[in-house]
């Protein structure tokens, strides 16, 4: 009987020790190496990586995409399976790429990750979905330094199949957490337009947040989703505001610079 094949997971973090416990319980159930990528936490981050047996690595931010190929370089294994500090493995995926590792006949693996409210145990019916690239092997795919996306881009031809178990995603902790997080985000992705030339008009600055806001609340319905939904809602709207704001800002600065 031939051997399973073996699973590098990778992770990058910063201030995560809220929601690692959660992710790494379930991840060390399928992956044979873990390799946690920090960007220079200060709380006991560190500490719960090493609890189960993670490889942990400094290394300076730049933006996500450069740090998240960072970590896909550091796995020793052939087949990579990429996951944020915010994500879990459902057991039903689990059991799942338990059975696979057994005889992985495909490039790569398609995954569905489902947002997970407070209070939720299992992902609510409407709760957003994703359906990404998540495991796939290194010598048909990889992970590109592309500025802002971490996307995995796998080799024409490849042989791409979709697997049936949820990743749960665990993006809410708090409003404040999730405003200091836009505000980061909002900062990078302003910096990244800068460097690819993008533009944006100064009048969607006055109809961005009405307009984002009913895109989000009825047209994404996330108006099914109850209070989380209207708050969240909100803050994605609020969001997308902000990163015209800053660009707008930022233009003016220069010019008066000038």
């Amino acid at each position: 009987m031939s051997q399973p094949n073996k699973i590098s997971a990778y992770i990058v973090t910063l201030n995560e020790e809220d929601r690692l416990p959660r992710t790494l319980e379930a991840l060390h159930q399928v992956a044979d190496e873990i390799v946690i990528v920090d960007s220079g936490s200060t709380d006991s981050t560190e500490e719960i990586a090493k609890k189960y047996g993670a490889k942990f690595i400094f290394h300076k931010w730049k933006n996500i995409s450069s740090q998240k190929r960072f970590a896909s370089q550091q796995c020793q294994n052939e087949w990579l399976l990429s996951l944020d500090a915010d994500e879990t493995l459902s057991p039903e995926l689990i059991q799942e790429i338990q059975s696979l590792k057994q005889n992985m006949t495909a490039d790569a693996y398609r995954i569905k990750i489902k947002d997970m409210y407070p209070g939720n145990k299992r992902p609510q019916r409407f709760a957003a979905q994703y359906n990404l690239i998540r495991l796939y092997n290194r010598n048909a795919g990889e992970m590109p330094d592309d500025l802002t996306h971490d996307r995995v881009v796998m080799k024409q031809g490849a042989n791409i199949v979709q697997l049936k178990g949820l990743v749960h995603h665990y993006s809410y902790l708090s409003i404040e957490h999730t405003l200091n997080k836009f505000n980061a985000y909002t900062t990078e992705l302003v910096n990244t337009a800068n460097m690819t030339g993008k533009k944006y008009a100064t009048a969607r600055l006055f109809i961005e947040m009405p307009y984002q806001f009913i895109r989000y609340y009825f047209f994404k319905r996330f108006f099914l989703r109850g209070i989380f939904g209207f708050i969240m809602a909100m803050n994605c709207a609020y969001f997308r505001f902000l990163k015209i704001a800053k660009m707008i800002e930022y233009k003016k600065n220069q010019k008066n610079k000038s």
